[in-house]
């Protein structure tokens, strides 16, 4: 029976390890971006999932605030974001490359939404510098199957202050696939869209 004991055990450890990997993942992540270590980052993002991600919410907000929220209904959404991402995709791509990536979560403007959470050298968008905000980033994130998750950072902000990053398992690696933006950020975001296209959509 010792066997099947060894088996157990080993079946836990496994099961261990794949619980804790999208937050090693997470963390390699930020470490990355701290590093500007552009080939890990590019290893660990799957941009054009972001890019879809990150544009269904700004044309979303753009509609939003330009009171035009009506476009968002049935079956127009999807014609109404199609035809927002060709405005939007200028925007957009500016943070679409590993090193422009690794800016934009390092960039004053958007760290600003998560003030009083720096931590010398951590980008504080991904801020894991300590066990009890690892320990908080672990119970509240959501999973979607075993293949997918949600995590929701900084862990002291309220929910609209937060970035929640999408993280889906592709092989053995967990890749970001998708970024929901801060409110703050997003509207700040949006005013430079209108900014430079006054008529756009």
């Amino acid at each position: 029976m010792r066997w099947v004991a060894r088996t157990f055990l080993a079946l836990i450890v496994l099961w261990a390890l794949y619980i804790a990997s999208p937050f090693v993942a997470l963390y390699r992540f930020a470490k990355a971006v701290e590093a500007k270590d552009l080939a890990a980052i590019e290893e660990r993002v799957n941009f054009r999932a972001l890019r879809t991600s990150l544009t269904s919410q700004l044309i979303t907000e753009y509609l939003i605030a330009t009171g035009r929220e009506g476009e968002l209904k049935g079956s127009r959404r999807q014609a109404a974001v199609g035809i927002g991402a060709t405005v939007a995709d200028p925007l957009i791509a500016q943070y679409l490359t590993p090193a422009a990536l690794a800016g934009f979560l390092e960039d004053p403007r958007v760290t600003a939404v998560t003030a009083g959470t720096s931590q010398p050298g951590v980008p504080q968008a991904i801020n894991l510098s300590s066990l009890s905000d690892a320990w908080r980033v672990f119970i509240t994130a959501e999973t979607r199957g075993f293949r997918a998750i949600t995590v929701s950072v900084p862990v002291d902000r309220p929910a609209d202050e937060q970035f929640r990053f999408q993280m889906r398992l592709s092989g053995v690696t967990w890749r970001l696939v998708g970024i929901t933006l801060p409110k703050p950020l997003l509207q700040r975001l949006v005013q430079e869209l209108v900014k430079n296209n006054p008529t756009a959509m």
